[in-house]
């Protein structure tokens, strides 16, 4: 639900969804809380703090090893990175390179 309000722009919902999927996910599941992290950072775009949002991308997309650097992990991140200019879109790029 998180990535679904996310692309909404329901922020607000998109919120409540990622502290639901977390709290749900008792185990330190490393790929959902990888995607969760990243929806809010688009989010965090969205509500208009384009730094924040590459900031907390680029570490999330940072700490992961090579194999969850792939696949969706990697889909979210780029979709946020084309939505980022000047110095918030080259941290991100950055990470992604």
């Amino acid at each position: 639900m998180s990535q679904a309000y996310t692309l909404f722009g329901d922020t607000r919902a998109a919120y409540r969804a990622q502290d639901e999927a977390l709290a749900l996910t008792t185990s330190p599941s490393v790929m959902t809380r990888a995607l969760v992290a990243m929806d809010t950072a688009a989010c965090l775009r969205i509500d208009g703090d384009p730094g924040a949002a590459a900031a907390l991308a680029a570490a999330v997309y940072d700490r992961l090893a090579p194999a969850y650097r792939s696949g969706l992990v990697h889909a979210r991140t780029q979709l946020l990175h084309q939505h980022l200019a000047d110095v918030p879109g080259r941290l991100l790029g950055d990470a992604l390179a």
